[in-house]
C-alpha cells in the first residue's frame, strides 16, 4: 500500500457507520487490555452513536474529527479537541487527542502519523501550544505511536479498583 492512496480529510455524515465500526474496534481493543475497566464496543455502541450524532448536528470550532480514507472507505480516525486548561497550567487552553485508531492491517504505514500531523496543523492554527493524550498504561501500541510523534510522559493517573 502506498500512502498516496490514502486521503486524510474531515469526517462527514456519510462516514457515520464506518466511524462507529472503527470506534467500536478501538473500544474492543481497550476492553481486551482490561475487561474489568473498559466496556466492549457492543456495550458502548449507543454512546458512540450519540457522541457522533451530537458532533455532526452542530459545527464545532473546538473539535476536529479526521478520517483516513482508502478507496472511499475510512480505515482510521482521529478526534481532537481544544479545552480550557486547569488553573495550575500556564497555558489557558490545550489540545487533546480524544480518539485515535488505525485498522490493524493498515498500521505501521504512516497513516496515524499523517492524521496526527493534520490535527497538529489545526491546533497550531488555533495557537494551541500544549497537546495531551490519555493513554492506558497497558496500551503499548498507543504509547509507542505517541512517543514517535514527540509526546513524553508528564504524569501518571492511578486507580484503586476495589472488589
Amino acid at each position: 500500500m502506498v500512502l498516496e492512496e490514502i486521503e486524510i480529510r474531515e469526517a462527514r455524515k456519510e462516514d457515520f457507520e464506518d466511524i462507529v465500526r472503527l470506534w467500536k474496534k478501538l473500544t474492543d481493543y481497550h476492553h481486551k487490555l482490561n475487561s474489568k475497566r473498559y466496556l466492549s464496543g457492543k456495550e458502548r455502541e449507543e454512546k458512540i452513536r450519540q457522541s457522533l450524532e451530537k458532533f455532526f448536528a452542530k459545527k464545532r470550532r473546538n473539535r476536529k474529527f479526521l478520517v483516513a480514507v482508502k478507496k472511499g472507505k475510512p480505515i482510521a480516525i482521529m478526534l481532537g479537541s481544544i479545552r480550557k486548561s486547569p488553573s495550575y497550567l500556564y497555558e489557558k487552553r490545550f489540545g487533546e487527542i480524544d480518539v485515535a485508531f488505525v485498522e490493524e492491517k493498515f498500521r505501521r504505514k504512516g497513516i496515524g502519523r499523517n492524521l496526527f500531523e493534520e490535527l497538529l496543523k489545526w491546533f497550531k492554527k488555533r495557537k494551541i501550544k500544549l497537546i495531551e493524550v490519555l493513554v492506558d498504561s497497558k496500551n503499548e501500541i498507543g504509547i509507542s505511536a505517541y512517543k514517535n510523534y514527540g509526546f513524553s510522559e508528564v504524569s501518571k493517573r492511578m486507580a484503586l479498583e476495589e472488589s
